[in-house]
């Protein structure tokens, strides 16, 4: 009797673990998840902005530079500056990998305050990330104004106002989208494969962008395109980012207008335009 209470009590304790690991592994339980809604430590912001700095790093690849398509619109503008506008979803894999990307470039511009840590969700890769909801960020060269339109589950939860929205219409609603003042418009990820943080936490993708390994790399390569395509609408300020290598040289190659020909006349709605077939446009559904 007493052999088969012992053995009944293992076969509980181990259906007890295996029920418990199939939870965790199914209803958000990774040690990433912990940190959700957290804010961002002030150790993380420093490092953040440490892998900004200068030197930047590889000049972004010619498939990278290929995503960025010049759009004809009335110019979006906050307070005098050119408006940077993104729109993602907290699930999608793609802008978790982007969102590396953005913020080190955008914290060459100015400086974040109020980050939240975030992952893609579970079914999407759980992989490490930053929600741009209840951020802040201030910059005497641009505007940023982030949306977040659906959570980790896939639900609503930022409206994108209709002069933005407009647009995205324009290019098809996919998860991530990056206006760039309603003059250029990047409408996938520059990342096309978000695995490359599979399995990493913050401080070790943190450490992949200042060591520059693959990982970094590719990271760097996307911000200092975005770096380039900010300075194009702010006409080549400020000068110690935008003349710095390789931003200039990138700069320079990006079609449209030229150094400050762009005049901002305000936020406005922008009529549809015809606009190219485009892979990696990512929504929860499809």
């Amino acid at each position: 009797m007493r052999r088969v209470t012992i053995v009944v009590t293992v076969i509980i304790i181990a259906a007890s673990i295996a029920v418990g690991v199939y939870f965790l592994s199914t209803q958000g339980g990774s040690q990433l998840d912990k940190s959700i809604g957290l804010p961002v430590t002030t150790s993380d912001m420093v490092s953040l902005q440490k892998v900004s700095d200068q030197p930047y790093g590889p000049t972004p690849s010619s498939a990278m530079q290929a995503d960025v398509y010049q759009y004809d619109g009335s110019q979006f503008v906050t307070n005098g500056k050119p408006t940077i506008v993104f729109i993602g979803a907290e699930f999608c894999p793609y802008c978790a990998v982007e969102r590396w990307a953005i913020i080190t470039a955008l914290n060459r511009f100015g400086n974040f305050s109020s980050l939240h840590y975030t992952t893609s969700a579970n079914d999407e890769g759980d992989y490490a990330s930053f929600t741009f909801v209840n951020s802040s960020y201030r910059s005497n060269y641009i505007s940023f104004r982030p949306f977040e339109d659906e959570d980790r589950s896939g639900n609503a939860l930022q409206t994108v106002p209709s002069n933005y929205s407009t647009v995205w219409g324009d290019f098809g609603n996919g998860f991530p989208f990056l206006d760039f003042g309603n003059t250029y418009v990047i409408k996938v990820s520059l990342l096309a494969f978000p695995d490359i943080l599979t399995g990493q936490n913050w401080t070790a993708i943190l450490n992949d962008i200042s060591t520059s390994d693959a990982t970094g790399l590719q990271i760097r390569q996307a911000a200092n395109l975005i770096t380039s395509v900010i300075c194009k609408v702010t006409g080549e300020t400020p000068a110690a980012v935008c003349t710095a290598p390789p931003i200039k040289t990138v700069t320079s190659a990006i079609s449209g207008p030229t150094q400050g020909s762009l005049t901002f006349t305000g936020d406005v709605d922008q009529a549809p335009v015809q606009v190219p077939a485009w892979p990696l446009i990512h929504r929860r559904n499809g």
